[in-house]
């Protein structure tokens, strides 16, 4: 896809998403169309303004703005015209949120949802289909499991559940929701490795917790990891992936393309905590270890990058 349109540059897909969620945002921007060769001067353009409700924007939008707020970039939104189903009204282009939600692939609706809720207030009227459940009663510690192996029917293949009857609501709804259970995921591995490394300094192996325990992903989620720890017997660092959810065991989740090749380069470092069952008093997790592609427990769509267990 294209990522590159002069003016709006993404760095990747991610980010490409989730400024489309803050354009389809009318209370962060509005969008305009400017006949002007109507008029006799320069060529018609399209401007997006900022809104001055506007709230939380990514770095490329925001490189992007000029003065009075205005972006100008014609070859982007007739690419909002194009693929992503906006419209012409007059003078005036809009993006329906139902409409425009259609066209982002299921593993970016997170990123799509992220922008548009962050960019600004928005009705809540408009966004209770996509309301969830609170995950702050949820699991408060965590359970190590064995990676678990799928059951095989009668004919010999593993028994999948299907996602046929589930529509795009049901699945916008679980990611939002996977935004906060993701953090709270990650807010539990951070208390375990915390709790470990808290005994290594009264066993002195380590000095203290600086330098060997750190949330990466709360200043930086695109390193290819979440928690950076410290393995208290082989004394390396381990880079630690966090992949949560409120569902069972079998449940398959995404990872990206960096995540991927992380895992790749730093083969010996590399774990993947997958967190389950989040709702109960005591959540379970599994452990994947070193690079996820060459994992045996686990296949991987390599297109979608969808990872199920075997």
């Amino acid at each position: 896809m294209r990522l590159d349109y002069g003016t709006l540059k993404f760095d990747d897909e991610n980010e490409y998403y989730t400024a489309l969620g803050s354009f389809c945002n009318s209370k962060a921007f509005t969008i305009g169309y400017e006949p002007n060769k109507l008029t006799g001067s320069y060529s018609d353009a399209y401007r997006l303004r900022k809104l001055t409700t506007a709230n939380e924007l990514i770095q490329p939008i925001e490189r992007a703005i000029r003065s009075a707020g205005r972006i100008n970039c014609n070859k982007y939104v007739d690419n909002l015209l194009q693929n992503h189903n906006f419209v012409l009204v007059g003078k005036r282009i809009y993006g329906n949120l139902e409409n425009v939600i259609k066209t982002v692939p299921e593993k970016y609706i997170a990123c799509f949802i992220q922008g548009y809720v962050k960019s600004s207030d928005v009705d809540d009227s408009k966004l209770i289909i996509y309301q969830t459940e609170n995950v702050k009663d949820t699991a408060k510690s965590l359970l190590r499991t064995k990676v678990p192996k799928r059951k095989k029917d009668s004919s010999g293949k593993n028994k999948q559940t299907s996602s046929s009857t589930k529509s795009k609501q049901d699945y916008v709804r679980k990611q939002i929701q996977n935004i906060d259970v993701g953090q709270r995921g990650e807010e539990l591995v951070f208390k375990m490795e915390k709790e470990k490394l808290l005994k290594g300094i009264e066993e002195g192996i380590i000095s203290g917790l600086e330098g060997y325990l750190k949330w990466v992903s709360l200043e930086d989620d695109s390193i290819g990891y979440d928690i950076l720890s410290f393995d208290l017997n082989t004394h390396k660092p381990v880079y630690i992936e966090v992949k949560t959810t409120m569902y069972g065991k079998y449940t398959p989740f995404y990872i990206s393309a960096n995540e991927m090749d992380f895992s790749s380069q730093h083969p010996d470092n590399y774990r993947l905590y997958r967190i389950y069952d989040l709702q109960k008093d005591v959540a379970n997790y599994y452990e994947l270890i070193g690079d996820i592609s060459l994992c045996a427990e686990v296949e991987i769509d390599s297109i979608n990058y969808l990872v199920s267990l075997k």
